[in-house]
């Protein structure tokens, strides 16, 4: 039986998010920003779809299964760009050699960006609308199930944060990461419905710097992997040392203002 509150509107807005991914990714060609949109409201979407598993669990699996398969698809060329863009930020702040052996790694991504394979826009965009025609048929969900499901997406980005505090792990940091992003789209979306304080700012700036965190741990891996891509002689080590030094800096940052987030109950 329905709350005689009125509910948010769960399928019109995973729509909405899902028609907007389709419309930025026939932009593509035209605007280098437009993938990055793209991506943005699948994820989105998929925030929406884990407050819905409180009324569709069977439905959200599936949904997550295939926009997973949708940002595989999208990923790599977007990836690349920004682990350079992480790389060249960081030579900014670094001198010399060092400032050097960054933005040649920096060049290096990009081109290898540029001689990736080009998007397959077919695939993606018949995953998009796969994924637009399983939000059409999102049974309607009460306000008390998408309270439930606002509430479930909070406990799991505090849980994350918590194990991302006593295991510095990589693939840790990046699950919580991942809840945090969770946790900031449906916020957002559900304003009015939310059952927490929203904290716009504090999540957008948190995500930002855990993404800034991840990228830098990438590079670093990056450089084991080739060293070659940053130089000869002691390239390598001036690029991986500057790295190491901004990624404890970043995750400092990242730590106090989670633990700032969560006190305030988000």
């Amino acid at each position: 039986m329905r709350t005689p509150e009125a509910a948010f509107d769960l399928r019109a807005a995973m729509s909405e998010e899902l028609r907007a991914a389709i419309t930025e990714l026939d932009s593509c060609a035209q605007s280098e920003g437009a993938l990055h949109r793209c991506r943005v409201h699948v994820k989105r979407a998929r925030a929406l779809a884990r407050v819905g598993r409180a009324c569709a669990p069977g439905l959200s699996t599936v949904f997550n299964d295939t926009a997973r398969g949708v940002m595989r698809t999208l990923g790599h060329a977007r990836d690349m760009g920004a682990l350079a863009e992480t790389a060249n930020k960081i030579s900014m702040t670094a001198r010399g050699k060092t400032a050097a052996a960054l933005k040649a790694l920096a060049d290096g991504l990009e081109a290898e960006r540029a001689a990736s394979e080009a998007l397959n826009a077919d695939s993606a965009r018949a995953g998009l609308k796969d994924l637009l025609a399983l939000a059409q048929v999102w049974p309607e969900a009460s306000l008390r199930q998408i309270r439930r499901g606002g509430e479930r997406i909070a406990r799991r980005a505090r849980r994350a944060y918590k194990g991302a505090q006593s295991d510095a792990e990589t693939a840790r940091r990046h699950v919580w990461r991942k809840r945090e992003k969770d946790r900031l789209y449906a916020a957002v979306l559900l304003e009015g419905v939310w059952p927490a304080p929203v904290r716009r700012k504090a999540g957008a700036k948190l995500g930002d710097l855990l993404g800034r965190e991840r990228n830098a741990a990438l590079l670093l891996e990056r450089i084991e992997a080739a060293p070659a891509l940053v130089g000869e002689g002691k390239a390598p080590q001036r690029a991986a040392k500057a790295l190491r030094k901004a990624h404890r800096k970043l995750a400092r940052r990242a730590d106090a203002l989670g633990a700032e987030l969560h006190a305030g109950g988000a």
